[in-house]
């Protein structure tokens, strides 16, 4: 009731452009061809698109608590290549509170939905979160997961983020996963943002 009331209020409307409907209307979403091949401690990564543009914006709408992304997300993740269970890394309670929700198990949660596949919510996150560190200081941060108690991990994995910056998370996630025995398979996220291009040295210097 409190989401119908909600989208009557606030109709959802497209973080790139405004128009009236999904969070990223057809024009502003990655396109396929945006999709981008990577890999993280040795783990075939996938993400939608560079963290730029509209992708970004609906990124960060949804960190700010906007659940409108969520649905769209889950749709552009049909082109993702997940093998095994999806398991998404959590953000800490505190923003989880803050929030009203986390993201990445919210999503996860509604991509197996839709693709009629596994998911498992195993991963507890510790430590402060990485928003407002510099380069260095996330990636000296470390054991920032561990397996929830009482919890089956699933053999065959594919972890899934919102954002990768440094690697350092999801690096950290991998090994904690693998600890555990599972096989991490995959790295699913839903943007990757790209390293500063290097400024050229100016002539004569």
């Amino acid at each position: 009731m409190l989401e119908l009331l909600r989208a009557w209020v606030f109709p959802p409307a497209c973080c790139g452009c405004g128009a009236p409907g999904p969070a990223l209307c057809a024009a502003c979403a990655p396109a396929r061809s945006e999709a981008m091949q990577f890999s993280v401690a040795g783990v075939p990564g996938f993400a939608l698109g560079a963290y730029d543009g509209a992708l970004r914006e609906a990124i960060l709408a949804m960190k700010h608590g906007e659940r409108d992304p969520i649905a769209a997300f889950a749709v552009l993740l049909d082109a993702a290549p997940i093998d095994g269970t999806l398991v998404p890394l959590p953000t800490t309670r505190a923003r989880a509170a803050q929030r009203g929700f986390d993201q990445s198990i919210a999503i996860a949660r509604r991509v197996a939905h839709r693709r009629a596949l596994p998911w498992a919510d195993v991963l507890d996150k510790r430590g402060p979160p990485q928003a407002g560190r510099n380069r260095d200081a996330r990636l000296r941060a470390a054991q920032r997961f561990r397996v929830k108690r009482d919890v089956v991990v699933p053999l065959r994995v594919s972890v899934f983020d919102d954002v990768c910056t440094t690697g350092g998370t999801l690096s950290d996630a991998v090994a904690t996963l693998r600890q555990a025995g599972a096989d991490v398979c995959r790295v699913i996220l839903l943007a990757r943002k790209l390293k500063p291009e290097p400024r050229a040295l100016s002539a004569g210097r």
